[in-house]
């Protein structure tokens, strides 16, 4: 066990956020961690695999399962998985990385809350150059802002709410956008990172949208094809579930223009947090020939490494 996995835990969680917890997400103070423990229980099944196991990373995968442990533990193996696969997104996976990407602005979280307690991110899809910075270096940064926010217990329960501006989006962005791209992003969101997604709003979509979005309906679940809103350029319809005051003027909001500041920082000061957090995974062919050589001798319970003597 590691250091921060014997580390006692200390719920954060509001009343109002407990309560959310208990009605949505079945978590029962009593038996989290009983459940926690349950999860790391079945970290035997992968010996290919070193897990992360403190107790504040397994609740993230929990919550999202709805303290479903079978469930949670497959989103978690998930999780491994496509780093292993996905190394055009995983491949040096730290925030320094893509610092010239949080410096274009192109995504905001916005200072303010919805009256759920949902966090509200909004992304400028449009002002991507495929041209000049590949979408999966996108990706990357938005989805490393994204584990920060999944440190904030509030977060994990209460969700996100995305607001996707198409304004701009033009041929060459869709030159670049194939039906394995859109595979691979959704699979990375919807399968890997356990956030609650609570609601998806279109706004500025161009005639474009329809051939881009064709492309990735057959990939959503009936479930979150209900969560998706689709506003054009009707501002009023789109803030009768975001509020205003927390967006860009751009979209009809009443701040002067995205300022994602705040949270590029906070992303860029969790450096090491990411680097802490790339020691697990799949473990490498050597790794595991390391684990297998280790045994227990079944006379004497003694645990040990099978190495050459010189007699």
């Amino acid at each position: 066990m590691s250091e921060r996995a014997s580390q006692p835990y200390k719920c954060t969680l509001s009343e109002a956020a407990l309560k959310k917890a208990k009605d949505e997400l079945n978590e029962d103070p009593k038996t989290r961690l009983q459940k926690v423990d349950e999860l790391r229980k079945m970290f035997k099944t992968r010996p290919d695999i070193k897990f992360r196991s403190d107790t504040e990373f397994l609740l993230r995968f929990l919550r999202n399962k709805k303290f479903n442990v079978d469930k949670a533990f497959k989103m978690l193996v998930h999780y491994y998985q496509v780093r292993k696969d996905y190394k055009d997104i995983f491949t040096n996976y730290k925030p320094s990385a893509v610092k010239h990407i949080f410096e274009l602005q192109n995504s905001m979280v916005c200072s303010r809350k919805d009256k759920e307690g949902r966090v509200i991110l909004v992304t400028k899809i449009g002002d991507w150059d495929p041209e000049h910075h590949d979408i999966f270096t996108g990706i990357k940064a938005q989805l490393m802002t994204l584990e920060c926010l999944l440190a904030d217990e509030e977060f994990q329960v209460n969700g996100i709410v995305y607001v996707a501006d198409y304004s701009g989006l033009n041929k060459k962005h869709m030159r670049f956008t194939s039906p394995m791209v859109m595979k691979k992003i959704s699979d990375v969101y919807m399968n890997a990172m356990p956030i609650r997604v609570k609601a998806v709003h279109y706004v500025r979509q161009p005639e474009l949208f329809s051939t881009l979005f064709s492309l990735l309906r057959p990939l959503l679940t009936e479930k979150m094809r209900k969560r998706l809103h689709f506003h054009g350029e009707d501002y009023g319809t789109l803030h009768q579930f975001v509020p205003s005051a927390v967006l860009p003027s751009a979209i009809g909001g009443q701040l002067p223009e995205y300022d994602n500041t705040e949270w590029t920082n906070k992303t860029l000061a969790a450096e090491e947090e990411f680097i802490y957090n790339e020691q697990f995974g799949f473990l490498k062919s050597d790794e595991i020939l390391g684990k297998e050589r280790s045994t227990t001798d079944a006379t004497t319970g003694l645990t040990g490494t099978f190495k050459k003597l010189d007699v």
